[in-house]
């Protein structure tokens, strides 16, 4: 199987099932840097073997367990990796990710596991699991050398490891208080995320603005006395996650 758009061109398998000797079970993956005979007058004579699996998922996974064999040839690389991404405003967001590169030949069998770094509170709704025989390209611009041709990597036992949540979750909040207000408003959430407040006057008119993270004190002894609208808004996405009025007096 050769999972690159060149496979109408000739171009030689790259990715096979592997019956002889699986980890456990009945096969294992096998991907292999191949020759393109057919490319080499584009200058594209080399095929990396590469495993890309994009699928609808809802969880945050801490890790990410597999068992591999590997043959990478003198100065190439193989790469196992994980992204967890959430679409926002038709733009992908990278939430987690974890990866693993070796340019050691792993002749036996070995267990290996990925811990994720997250780099944001929300919720994916995608995860992408990404192979590669040849990864020197990939990883450090060919700084040591570019794909060769045998370099081999097998797979096998792919396990996604999600912590039970043994606690319900609390639902989103966000405070302001108090209400009625004098010279500060303080705000207060349970969202990891970065946040930020606009207020308005009743005519619609911006009076003021701030950042903030879990809690913040807000000082509005710039406003005179009235009614107030706020609005909050992530600052990852742009999205409008809570709006209410409140009062200031003097």
């Amino acid at each position: 199987m050769n999972t690159s758009d060149a496979s109408e061109y000739d171009a030689p398998a790259t990715m096979f099932k592997e019956t002889k000797s699986p980890a456990t079970g009945l096969a294992s993956i096998k991907l292999t840097t191949a020759y393109w005979e057919t490319g080499s007058s584009s200058g594209l004579d080399t095929l990396v073997g590469s495993l890309i699996q994009q699928s609808i998922y809802t969880k945050r996974p801490k890790s990410f367990e597999f068992s591999y064999k590997s043959n990478p040839k003198l100065g190439d690389e193989v790469l196992v990796g994980i992204q967890l991404t959430k679409t926002i405003n038709d733009s992908i967001i990278v939430l987690g990710e974890g990866f693993f590169t070796t340019n050691q030949i792993q002749k036996n069998w070995t267990k290996k596991k990925i811990d994720i770094n997250y780099y944001s509170g929300y919720t994916p709704d995608n995860i992408n699991i990404i192979a590669l025989s040849s990864a020197n390209a990939a990883i450090n611009d060919g700084t040591n050398g570019y794909a060769k041709i045998g370099s081999t990597l097998y797979l096998d036992n792919l396990k996604l490891n999600v912590e039970k949540d043994i606690t319900p979750k609390s639902a989103y909040y966000i405070h302001v208080f108090p209400n009625p207000a004098k010279s500060f408003i303080n705000v207060k959430t349970n969202s990891p995320d970065n946040q930020q407040i606009e207020i308005y006057n009743l005519s619609g008119k911006l009076v003021l603005n701030s950042s903030f993270n879990h809690q913040s004190k807000i000082d509005i002894s710039t406003l005179s006395s009235g009614t107030y609208v706020y609005k909050v808004f992530s600052a990852l996405s742009g999205e409008i996650t809570a709006t209410n009025k409140f009062n200031v007096i003097r």
